[in-house]
C-alpha cells in the first residue's frame, strides 16, 4: 500500500500480558482526534505486566506496529507508550518556594522550582519516579489553584503525587520499544491514558475508581479534585479467569479463553441453564456440551477473588464511603456479561461499563473497552502532534528533560 501523507498523526502503544496493541489517529485543527486504525497481535516475552524476554516482546511490538503501518498507510517514528507494570506505587509530596520577583507575577521558571523541589524525596534506589503530579498549587496560602503562572504573589506551594516503579521494568519495556526502532516519545502509566478515554472531568473532580481488567494486571486508581491520588497495580487479570475455566473444563488455555469471549457470565443468576456451548477437550478429539450458567459458575469466583483485592487496596489507600463518581471497570474483561452487577453486590459501589467516548471521530466497532488505554494515549497528544520531544533513555533521562516535557503537557 502507498503511504498516505497524513499530517499531525499521532501514534500510541500499549503492550500488555495478552496482546500489543497500537493506534493512529491524525489530530485535526479544529481539536477532532480522527482515530485512523487499531492493530492488535498476540503479545509475547511478558508476565503479568512485566517483560521476562527483551526479544520476545520486541517481537510482537514489530508485528503490532509493522500491522498498524499497512493498515493505515503510514511510516511510524515515535509513539507514546503505555506503562503498566514494575511494582507502581504513589507518594504524596508537598514543596514551598519564595517567588523569584515578588513584585511581578510568578512565572514559569518559579513553578519549575518548587516542582523540583517537591520531587526531592527519598526513594529506594532500585526505583524511578515516572510521574510527578501536581494536586494544587496554593499561593500565599490561596488553595486551590490549578495555574499559578501569572498569579501575583511571594509565596509558592505545591501538592505533588509522585508516581514510582522499578527501574528494571521500566527500562526493560523501553529497551524492548527500542529494539523495533521505535522512538518512546513518552512512557505514559496506564491508567491516566485509560482516565483520559473514559472518564469525565466530573467524575474526576468529584471522586471515582477507576478499575482496568487487562490480561495480566489490574489497574486500581483513585482520582480526586480532578488528579489522580492513588495508583497500584494488582498482578491478576483476565489470564486468571481463563486458566481457572480451562481446569474447570478440561480444556486447552485458547478453548477456554474462546468461550469466556463468547458465553462468559460473571453472574450466575444472570446465567441460563438454556444455552449451551461446545467445548473440545485438551486433545482436541472430543467436543461436548456446558451450559452457560457451568461456565458463570467457575467465573464468578475468580472475579470476586479479583475485586477482593481491589477492596484491599481500596482501603490501603484510605478510601473511606462511596466516591461519588462511583466505579469505572474497563479493560478486556469488562466485557463480561454482569460483572457490573458483580462489582456492586461485592464492593457496594455503584459501577458502570467504561468505553472510550472522550475520541471525537471513532467507528463503534472500534468503541470497546479492551481499547481504553490506547485510545487515551492518542487524546494525550491531542495539542502536541508536531512535537519532536523524544525521551532519552539512559535511566529514563535526565531529570530535566522530562521536566521540560511534563511541563509542555501540564501548560498547553
Amino acid at each position: 500500500m502507498a503511504k498516505r501523507n497524513y499530517q499531525n498523526v499521532v501514534v500510541g502503544l500499549d503492550v500488555g500480558s495478552t496482546k500489543v496493541v497500537s493506534a493512529a489517529a491524525q489530530l485535526g485543527l479544529d481539536g477532532s482526534v480522527n482515530v485512523l486504525g487499531i492493530s492488535e497481535v498476540p503479545s509475547a516475552g511478558l508476565r503479568k505486566g512485566n517483560i521476562i524476554d527483551i526479544e520476545n516482546a520486541a517481537g510482537a511490538i514489530d508485528n503490532c506496529l509493522n500491522e498498524l503501518e499497512r493498515l493505515c498507510g503510514i511510516s511510524i517514528a515515535s509513539a507514546r507508550v503505555g506503562f503498566s507494570g514494575g511494582n507502581v506505587a504513589t507518594l504524596a509530596n508537598r514543596a514551598v518556594v519564595a517567588v523569584g520577583n515578588p513584585a511581578s507575577e510568578i512565572v514559569r521558571e518559579d513553578v519549575e522550582r518548587v516542582m523540583r523541589a517537591a520531587k526531592m524525596i527519598a526513594i529506594p534506589p532500585d526505583r524511578s519516579i515516572i510521574h510527578l503530579l501536581p494536586r494544587q498549587f496554593i499561593v500565599d496560602g490561596y488553595e486551590g489553584v490549578a495555574d499559578a503562572v501569572g498569579m501575583v504573589g511571594s509565596r509558592l506551594e505545591v501538592e505533588v503525587v509522585l508516581v514510582t516503579a522499578t527501574t528494571t521494568a521500566v527500562q526493560n519495556l523501553v529497551k524492548s520499544v527500542d529494539r523495533t526502532g521505535l522512538k518512546v516519545k513518552q512512557l505514559t502509566l496506564n491508567p491516566l491514558l485509560v482516565a483520559k478515554s473514559v472518564l469525565s472531568p466530573a467524575e474526576k473532580e468529584m471522586g471515582v475508581v477507576l478499575v482496568d481488567i487487562g490480561g495480566g494486571t489490574t489497574d486500581v486508581s483513585i482520582y480526586e479534585k480532578g488528579s489522580l491520588v492513588f495508583t497500584s497495580i494488582l498482578p491478576v487479570g483476565g489470564e486468571y479467569i481463563t486458566r481457572d475455566l480451562a481446569v474447570g473444563l478440561r480444556t486447552t488455555l485458547d478453548e477456554a479463553d474462546r468461550i469466556k469471549e463468547t458465553h462468559g457470565c460473571a453472574w450466575v443468576e444472570m446465567a441460563r441453564d438454556d444455552v449451551m456451548t461446545d467445548v473440545a477437550n485438551i486433545n482436541g478429539k472430543e467436543v461436548r456440551q456446558v451450559s452457560e450458567k457451568m461456565v458463570a459458575s467457575i467465573i464468578q469466583p475468580r472475579v470476586e477473588e479479583i475485586l477482593e483485592l481491589i477492596q484491599s487496596e481500596l482501603f490501603r489507600a484510605g478510601m473511606i464511603g462511596i466516591p461519588p463518581g462511583g466505579l469505572v471497570l474497563t479493560g478486556g474483561t469488562s466485557n463480561l456479561k454482569g460483572i457490573t452487577r458483580v462489582v456492586e453486590e461485592y464492593l457496594h459501589i455503584p459501577s458502570r461499563i467504561g468505553l472510550p467516548e472522550n475520541t471525537t471521530v471513532l467507528d463503534n466497532e472500534l468503541r470497546q473497552a479492551q481499547y481504553s488505554a490506547v485510545l487515551g494515549a492518542l487524546l494525550y497528544d491531542m495539542k502536541s502532534a508536531t512535537s519532536d520531544t523524544v525521551m532519552d533513555h539512559e535511566l529514563l533521562g535526565n531529570w530535566l528533560g522530562r521536566m521540560i516535557y511534563w511541563f509542555r503537557d501540564l501548560f498547553r
